[in-house]
């Protein structure tokens, strides 16, 4: 790893004479993980980069789609600083890290944790909310993982997983081994300028209890499983990591908070600039709603409509319940389907840019 690439000398056939050199420029790497030593058998450590060469298509089973999708090192135990090699990367896809700890993570900060409270919530590994100050402090002290500059303004904790939405990235903390008892953990990070699109997901009811959260990556990362018996159809691809869904407990995570928080570090305004990791996202956009049924009276209102939906009406409707912004506003807006169940609005929506 030098200041400008990764370069990979891969070392081919007997005589070792052909010798390709294989650079990745640091803006064509899209995520990373690394992934600690585990025990006794599983004794190395891992880093994966994840990037979006153009390659020549693949569909065999047991393959990629795309081949250079991503790259896998193996470190042995106690030769590399796993922690240093992933700060190096984080500065180098992140910005520099150039301030001291970051010490103001107030959004929830103090949230009680009382447990799932869900034995099918525990079972599905839905996340709930936990104290977003002590996550930042942990993995700022306990575990080296944060930059310094940066802040964790929202933590959830699922069964025996984490997953952390920072000022910079959102990072996934798989713990592996049986309910996670095992040494291995996973820290996978995803920055902002990767997500391509996302969407909340509110709860269904009887069997479908939990909320989701979905992210589309901006790599193509799909993968083609292989047959479990010969004569079987072809298995669907499984994404990987170009796509990722999230399940929440519905009584522990208000969605149309995941959804202003994500708006506001996602949309492109002032330039098509993202929101700067050093202006926090404010605590106010991070308030659940007062009333628990605020989708479902949308809906309602949505229904109560004819086709042609009036841009004002539903700029000042979506405004109340929270889905937009402050600064962003409805240029057009369309109804299609026939009722409140398959009805959907398509918004063309504005920033005011005297507020940048």
């Amino acid at each position: 790893m030098t200041s400008h690439r990764v370069l990979k000398i891969d070392v081919q056939g007997i005589t070792g004479k052909k010798i390709e050199y294989l650079t990745i420029l640091w803006p064509a790497i899209k995520g990373y993980s690394i992934e600690t030593a585990g025990n006794i058998i599983d004794r190395d450590s891992e880093l994966v980069l994840f990037f979006n060469l153009p390659d020549v298509a693949n569909s065999a089973e047991g393959f990629p789609r795309n081949s250079r999708t991503r790259m896998k090192i193996d470190f042995r135990d106690g030769q590399a600083d796993l922690f240093a090699v992933q700060k190096y990367i984080s500065d180098k896809l992140l910005g520099p890290d150039t301030v001291s700890t970051s010490q103001h993570a107030s959004t929830f900060a103090g949230h009680h944790d009382a447990g799932s409270g869900s034995l099918l919530a525990w079972i599905g590994d839905d996340n709930r909310m936990i104290d977003a100050s002590e996550a930042n402090r942990a993995f700022h002290q306990d575990i080296p993982l944060l930059q310094n500059c940066e802040t964790c303004e929202l933590a959830f904790k699922g069964r025996r997983d984490m997953l952390l939405f920072t000022t910079k990235r959102v990072i996934f903390c798989d713990l592996k081994g049986f309910l996670g008892m095992g040494k291995k953990v996973e820290y996978t990070s995803l920055p902002y300028t990767t997500i391509s699109a996302f969407s909340v997901r509110s709860a269904g009811s009887w069997i479908d209890k939990d909320s989701e959260l979905c992210l589309w990556l901006d790599f193509d990362d799909v993968f083609f499983p292989r047959r479990d018996k010969e004569d079987d159809p072809p298995p669907p691809p499984i994404p990987r990591k170009s796509f990722v869904e999230i399940d929440f407990q519905k009584d522990k995570v208000d969605t149309l908070v995941i959804h202003r928080y994500m708006s506001e570090r996602m949309m492109r305004n002032n330039g098509h600039q993202m929101k700067p990791y050093t202006s926090l996202v404010d605590p106010a956009l991070l308030v659940p709603a007062a009333n628990p049924e605020t989708t479902t009276n949308l809906l309602d209102w949505i229904g109560n409509n004819a086709s042609a939906i009036d841009a004002q009406a539903v700029n000042e409707k979506f405004h109340e319940v929270g889905i937009l912004q402050h600064d962003e506003q409805v240029a057009f807006a369309f109804k299609t389907g026939k009722s409140v169940f398959d009805c959907f609005i398509y918004a063309c929506v504005m920033f005011d840019m005297k507020s940048q």
